[in-house]
């Protein structure tokens, strides 16, 4: 029976790093935090690897591997140097509320994980470590995960980004929130460990496997936790885990039925019908995030301050390149009462309300109302014969710092339109 730890962690590199590139970016934090003036030779280190929203997740994801050990890369061991040099004699207080709330879940986290891995058979001990930093910019919960597994132990690192702690639940950081973390990288180190039993995996599936087998058993530990399991599939890839998902007939765990599991996807992949269900035509918008889209933003009414959290996700051409050519999209925003904007909200179903400041949109939990000079829309449309284009819907005042949607709620949106707040930048349906 293997025996799970679930510690509460502190990385003063890690979370020096993430001011570091803060400071770069002139990201918000969660917390304030006094400014610092870093060594010339960490900032250019930081800059070389690009300013996108992802240089955190590179770095930290960098430093936790380093932490297990399995990353000698000479670039990190020069950032190690340099912020061992520069992060001395830190006031690290303010992480202390964050790091006693989480102390206080650890027993509730291992409750939910330790009926999951029962049948685990990589590793006597398990040990699952968390670090909270606040010094990731808000909304940012994208954790940094590693895992390594020795010949008698598991070890699985998690960094997250922590608001406040009167948020934690409104940004959905919940026991289930860590638990699923740590199985997902369980099952990177089980299907490592058991790579030669079901052969070497056919090309485009691989992607998936993670997923596939981390979804499977989560399935199965809804049906006894009552955990309010949601899983949320890429509009263009829900063929792809129907079917597989489809293929199961195992019981709950990491058994050896999870081995017959793999071989039988990989014997029949790739699913049948697979090329009817590839669209041209984005359904959702984290879909074509990963296209790495090319945009042209045409924002006439000068709505926007800046451009940096669309550069985060896609590449922005020059405004003068023809829409459609090159694989470029337009990317408009638009104020509410604009006569495009209501062009575009007639084609999706967004109409005006009892309110002149107000507007309806009418989705599958019902009509939901929402007042337009504290709203924005984010939403993928299409005219007819012309290429897709996004469209942001925004006050028709700009405000001080212009509009903006948040960096990890824009790479969340699993839907074709999405209402976030014009002031927080948090979503709202």
């Amino acid at each position: 029976m293997p025996t799970l730890h679930v510690r509460v962690g502190r990385y003063p590199l890690l979370w020096e790093l993430c001011r570091a590139i803060n400071e770069l970016r002139k990201d918000q934090l969660w917390v304030e935090s006094q400014e610092r003036n870093y060594p010339p030779a960490l900032l250019n280190l930081i800059r070389n690897r690009g300013l996108r929203s992802n240089v955190y997740r590179y770095w930290g994801s960098m430093f936790l591997r380093d932490m297990l050990a399995v990353n000698t890369d000479p670039e990190v061991k020069l950032l190690k140097r340099i912020l061992s040099a520069s992060a001395d004699n830190k006031d690290l207080g303010g992480m202390a509320e964050y790091e006693n709330h989480l102390a206080v879940q650890c027993g509730a986290i291992k409750e939910y994980l330790v009926p999951l891995i029962q049948d685990y058979k990589i590793a006597e001990v398990i040990e699952l470590k968390l670090y909270p930093l606040s010094t990731m910019p808000p909304p940012q919960l994208g954790r940094f995960g590693a895992s390594l597994s020795k010949a008698t132990s598991t070890s699985i690192h998690l960094a997250f980004g922590s608001p406040p702690l009167h948020l934690w639940n409104d940004f959905n950081l919940t026991v289930s929130f860590f638990a699923r973390g740590s199985i997902h990288y369980l099952v990177k180190e089980w299907l490592l460990a058991h790579a030669g039993e079901y052969g070497e995996v056919k090309e485009g599936l691989k992607p998936y496997l993670n997923n596939l087998v981390s979804a499977i058993i989560l399935i199965e530990a809804d049906k006894f936790l009552s955990s309010d399991l949601e899983l949320i599939f890429h509009e263009e890839d829900r063929h792809i885990y129907q079917w597989a998902l489809s293929q199961y007939n195992g019981k709950v765990g990491f058994g050896d039925h999870l081995i017959q599991y793999v071989r039988t996807l990989n014997a029949n992949w790739p699913p049948p019908n697979l090329a009817e269900v590839q669209q041209e035509t984005p359904m959702t918008v984290v879909h074509t995030i990963q296209k790495k889209v090319r945009v042209s933003i045409q924002d006439q009414y000068g709505l926007l301050e800046n451009t940096q959290w669309i550069g985060d996700y896609y590449e922005i051409v020059d405004p003068s390149v023809r829409i459609g050519s090159d694989g470029v999209h337009a990317f408009l925003v638009l104020p509410w009462n604009s006569a495009e904007a209501e062009e575009v909200c007639s084609r999706h179903h967004i109409r005006n309300g009892n309110d002149s400041a107000a507007v309806e949109y009418d989705h599958a939990a019902g009509l939901a109302h929402f007042d337009t000079s504290k709203t924005l829309c984010l939403l993928i449309d299409r005219k007819p014969e012309e290429p897709w284009q996004f469209v942001m819907l925004c006050p028709s005042v700009r405000s001080d710092i212009g509009y903006s949607i948040g960096a990890s709620v824009l790479s969340q949106i699993h839907t074709p339109i999405a209402f976030v707040d014009s002031t927080s930048g948090r979503r709202i349906l």
